[in-house]
């Protein structure tokens, strides 16, 4: 007679027992002897082999960023200024037909431009299957037809989903599909990027809480992109980036509706360097400041009464109050020094009023006689 196996019920339907299967746990000290190879990127710093997924709300010319992208892999080119691996790329284009692709090809590249031949699209006429019942066998039979392609794009996410089983909850309908498709690009060492929506309600706390799903998602993922704006209609976007193994980033980047391709813009904190050194080289008080100088021959000190007055005088009238240019000066010393080689010090004066002092490291020629004498007169008359 035949030994039946034990079961155990799941969710009211019995299945077997898995056979117990012995691990042979590996020390520490042999794990550090073990050659594993390290992360490895198709775009660097940015996007590496795994899972991933791109989210954001409707309209955000996502699939123009995930076209851009297999562009830039399968040239070995930069993305959003980002060095990118040369590698093929397979595009499931699942809400379309080859129409689309064929135009935003164009649109990026040019009509007249010669295509990436190693670029492989599967549009949605084609039907390539759901997670469990096609989609992860035709990925497998693209890699086989195609080895040399690193990056699969699916576009979008919700067209491989199947519906949700019957009392199945949100977390264990994520956790099922993920599951899967991280098996597929870990097996094979892939990237697989998935195109997704973001929810409506903003999230202030934790901007990747608005990728569409349960919290199994981030857990889930070796890598998110979310693209956000401070307004639907604004030019620049901030793309958020997290994952495992890598370092998290915001980076401002901006779709140009011209060249129809996704612009790197700058970090927040190159962003705001740029804006304070525009300030900088605009500002009345810096423009008094390097007069004063030069007429000095390299060093001069006064009040910030007196750099206001003198302004007059120099075509670059300051407005702001005296306490205003003191905050401001103490803002842009950094930049005083960088730009200008100009270091300064401030010490009290008669009276507890503030006292500022110069030094340019190179001695700048005298002022130039068309305002020094009036400069001068004044900076005298206010002390």
């Amino acid at each position: 007679m035949e030994e039946k196996k034990a079961a155990v019920c799941d969710n009211g339907a019995a299945r077997p027992l898995r056979e117990f299967k012995p691990i042979k746990a590996v020390t520490a000290a042999e794990l550090d002897k073990m050659d594993i190879p390290p992360v490895e990127w198709i775009v660097k710093k940015i996007l590496p082999v795994g899972l991933s997924m791109i989210g954001a709300p409707s309209k955000y010319y996502k699939s123009y960023m995930a076209l851009g992208l297999c562009v830039a892999v399968c040239r070995g080119q930069e993305f959003l200024n980002f060095d990118c691996s040369k590698h093929a790329c397979l595009y499931f284009d699942l809400e379309s037909t080859k129409r689309r692709p064929k135009s935003r090809l164009n649109q990026i590249l040019g009509g007249s431009a010669s295509k990436p031949d190693n670029l492989f699209i599967i549009d949605g006429t084609e039907d390539p299957g759901r997670i469990g019942d096609g989609f992860e066998t035709q990925v497998e039979y693209q890699l086989k037809m195609h080895p040399e392609i690193k990056l699969v794009i699916v576009d979008v996410f919700q067209m491989i989903r199947q519906p949700a089983k019957k009392g199945q909850g949100g977390y264990d309908r994520d956790y099922d599909d993920f599951k899967t498709l991280k098996r597929v690009a870990d097996s094979h060492d892939i990237a697989l990027l998935l195109i997704h929506h973001t929810r409506k309600m903003r999230d202030p706390a934790d901007v990747f809480n608005e990728l569409s799903g349960s919290v199994g998602v981030m857990g889930a993922l070796d890598c998110a992109w979310v693209i956000t704006r401070d307004d639907r209609y604004a030019d620049e976007s901030t793309l958020h980036i997290t994952g495992r193994d890598m370092e998290a980033q915001k980076l401002k980047i901006r779709f140009n509706k011209k060249t129809f391709q996704w612009e790197y813009v700058g970090t927040d904190e190159e962003i705001e360097t740029r804006r304070l050194v525009d300030e900088y080289e605009n500002s009345p008080i810096i423009a008094t400041i390097r007069k004063l100088i030069k007429q000095g021959g390299g060093r001069w000190e006064g009040s910030a009464s007196e750099i206001q007055e003198a302004s007059k005088y120099f075509g670059c009238q300051i407005y702001d109050d005296v306490r205003k240019i003191g905050s401001l000066i103490n803002k842009y010393e950094g930049l005083l020094w960088t730009y200008d080689r100009i270091q300064y010090e401030y010490n009290k004066g008669s009276g507890g009023r503030r006292k500022y002092i110069f030094n340019a490291a190179d001695v700048i020629n005298a002022a130039d006689a068309t305002y020094a004498d009036n400069a001068t007169q004044i900076c005298m008359d206010v002390s």
